[in-house]
């Protein structure tokens, strides 16, 4: 999340000040007001936060609508990870000065951090009309973007920051992360190692690179993990990136039982905090439900609407890591088609719809009452024809959505899936290899990653054996073999024409279990 800093400029002196007949004693008020919160906002960006706090606090029961107090105190609060206290003050700065790009764009992180992208969006906008090119707005607008996953737009906010300011770290970050999930590996490795060769490296930084095909990457990834000070991994969560890189990089050194004995240890800690918890139990509980309810039940897609102007909706679903990005990549390639990668515009439409319904937030339409399928429908087709323009096909390879594939099919209109399977042992090894920024609980046991896998290749199963006109499963070593034939499976399936151009190329990740076959097999053994 982008920081905000206010910068104060100095108090005028008297001699730049117009003569007033103000008396003396109330302008030593305003003077020594204005240097505190000065103070405060020092003491804030040291990470003094309950100095800082307590002298804002003060200054607002002393001046009970002194916006700048707010807007300093709201910061506080975004620094201690108190959004709601957060939000409260920035929010009522707002209203105190609706003019403040920055009260406004600080307000916008706070709504980012709740998932409100529209407020978001909406603050941001008010900013750039009142400082149309500030690094700040941008970055805060590009982050925005990102957790719409739209990529390209975010990339183009994040290079008109760096174009403005070309040292802004979190710009750069930003857009090394967003060309890293457009699948543009060698423009995301210009930047990291650019803030690496400034001196501005970061285990995430690292942990990014790690993930790169090796022949991409000119640094030595454990060299530059070991001038990191103990102090930028103490972190717990750093710490564990930390171990991944260093796991990576033994792993592309071929030093396989290192990798995975460091891999193993880095994982079985991770596991252990997350599998007692009820959350995880609870996923595993609605794998078997939701398995029996599809083997035991018919399924109907409800069609397509006869209007060429409604876009097909494209579900490119599979285990994490088993090519859906891939494949992705590939069907972009085909006239029409817009990626919308792992796009929320399903799960914002059912939630709006349960909003509306004075019922408590769900992203699920498994749960929603079936008197709320039209409202879904008709709040989801709304929201794609925002998102997809002119485009015939939308794309989502949000993984989680085969839980409730076969609800879409029967309530959503125009809808398609492509279903990826990958060599077992492969799909294991790189979901265990991988620190998920969130969920994916399973992936931390080699178990329950096997379980996992196994359990969404039932599904994919079941559905294209009740669903054969819409669905379609292609294996991922037969894409990468032959990625032509790949697009032509989804032209086929979307009514689609396959452009003349080039296919991008395929990177080939078959048989990376191999080294790890006997230490993956043992552990599932035990």
């Amino acid at each position: 999340m982008t920081e905000i800093h206010v910068k104060y400029a100095p108090w005028p002196s008297a001699e730049a000040s117009t003569p007033t007949v103000t008396p003396a004693a109330p302008r030593n008020v305003l003077q020594e007001s204005y240097d505190r919160l000065g103070e405060a906002d020092q003491l804030r960006q040291q990470g003094k936060f309950d100095r800082a706090q307590k002298i804002c606090e003060s200054l607002i029961r002393q001046h009970r609508d002194y916006m700048g107090a707010h807007h300093t105190l709201g910061l506080i609060h975004v620094g201690k990870g108190n959004y709601e206290r957060a939000f409260d003050h920035l929010s009522r700065a707002a209203m105190l000065n609706p003019r403040s790009w920055k009260t406004l764009t600080a307000l916008a992180n706070v709504y980012l951090h709740f998932g409100a992208t529209d407020m978001a969006t909406q603050a941001l906008e008010q900013a750039r009309a009142i400082r149309p090119r500030d690094s700040s707005i941008l970055v805060t607008l590009a982050e925005v973007y990102r957790e719409e996953r739209e990529y390209e737009l975010a990339k183009e906010a994040y290079r008109e920051a760096v174009a403005l300011e070309d040292t802004l770290e979190p710009a750069l970050k930003g857009l090394g992360q967003v060309c890293m999930h457009l699948g543009q590996n060698a423009e995301a490795v210009e930047v990291y190692e650019g803030l690496i060769k400034r001196g501005i490296a970061s285990v995430l930084s690292l942990l990014a690179l790690s993930y790169v095909p090796s022949a991409l990457v000119n640094v030595d990834l454990l060299a530059e993990l070991d001038k990191l000070s103990a102090s930028e991994i103490e972190d717990p969560e750093l710490a564990e990136a930390a171990t991944i890189v260093r796991v990576m990089a033994f792993d592309k050194a071929g030093r396989h039982a290192e990798a995975w004995q460091l891999l193993a240890s880095v994982n079985r800690k991770i596991f252990h905090t997350i599998a007692s918890q009820k959350g995880f139990r609870d996923t595993s509980e609605r794998q078997r439900n939701t398995l029996t309810w599809l083997q035991e039940n018919p399924i109907k897609a409800v069609g397509d609407i006869r209007d060429s102007r409604q876009p097909i909706s494209l579900f490119i679903l599979g285990p994490s890591r088993a090519g859906k990005t891939t494949m992705e990549q590939l069907v972009a390639t085909l006239d029409g088609v817009k990626c919308g990668y792992e796009n929320p515009c399903l799960e914002k439409a059912i939630r709006r719809t349960f909003q509306s319904a004075s019922l408590p937030p769900s992203n699920e339409i498994e749960f929603a009452p079936i008197q709320l399928h039209p409202h879904c429908r008709d709040n989801y087709l709304e929201a794609l024809a925002q998102r997809t323009g002119s485009a015939r096909v939308f794309t989502n390879t949000t993984p989680g959505r085969i839980f409730d594939a076969h609800v879409i099919a029967s309530v959503f209109p125009n809808v398609r899936f492509i279903c990826l399977k990958r060599n077992l042992e492969d799909n294991i090894l790189r979901v265990y290899q991988t620190l998920y920024a969130r969920g994916h609980a399973y992936s931390y046991d080699v178990k329950a990653t096997r379980d996992f896998i196994v359990w969404y290749h039932q599904m994919i199963d079941v559905l294209a054996k009740k669903l054969p006109d819409i669905v379609r499963v292609i294996d991922y070593e037969d894409m990468v073999a032959n990625p032509a034939a790949a697009v032509r499976v989804a032209a086929n399936l979307c009514g689609l024409s396959k452009a003349d151009g080039p296919l991008p190329k395929v990177g080939d990740d078959r048989e990376c279990a191999e080294p790890y076959r006997d230490f993956i097999r043992a552990e599932l053994s035990r």
